[in-house]
């Protein structure tokens, strides 16, 4: 996984870029046990504190902060809340996630009425989500 960071002003903006494509690519060569399935699932809700990860570019402490609580065992919509949550936590304006795929009209209302964001997805050579927060 991937992030990074894009600012023309570092101390109050900050524009993150997270890879869900990449995410996806290295959580589906894993193999999953019963137990590492549910780990995963008590994982999301054991975040470390922003505060860990001080000394550490705003891109690198969110991509690192996202780590455990995202899996290929939750929908995409579900996943990329706890995108938007995290971004949110972090004091994130802007979360720019590179995604495989368009989604659709539903899975996008849905992620607006989750986090209350403005989510603008961007079609292309590239598709991707560009959150306002």
């Amino acid at each position: 996984m991937t992030g990074y960071l894009d600012s023309t002003n570092k101390q109050n903006q900050h524009v993150v870029s997270f890879d869900y494509t990449q995410f996806l690519c290295e959580s589906s060569r894993q193999h999953w046990t019963f137990f590492e399935a549910l780990t995963a699932q008590l994982g999301r809700f054991k975040r470390k504190q922003i505060e860990t990860y001080e000394g550490f570019f705003p891109s690198e402490a969110f991509t690192l902060s996202v780590t455990h609580s995202l899996s290929s065992l939750y929908s995409d919509v579900s996943n990329l809340v706890t995108l938007v949550e995290e971004a949110k936590r972090q004091h994130i304006e802007t979360l720019n996630i590179f995604l495989p795929y368009a989604l659709d009209t539903a899975e996008l209302e849905k992620i607006r009425r989750k986090t209350g964001a403005l989510v603008t997805q961007h079609e292309g050579d590239r598709d991707f989500l560009q959150i306002m927060l």
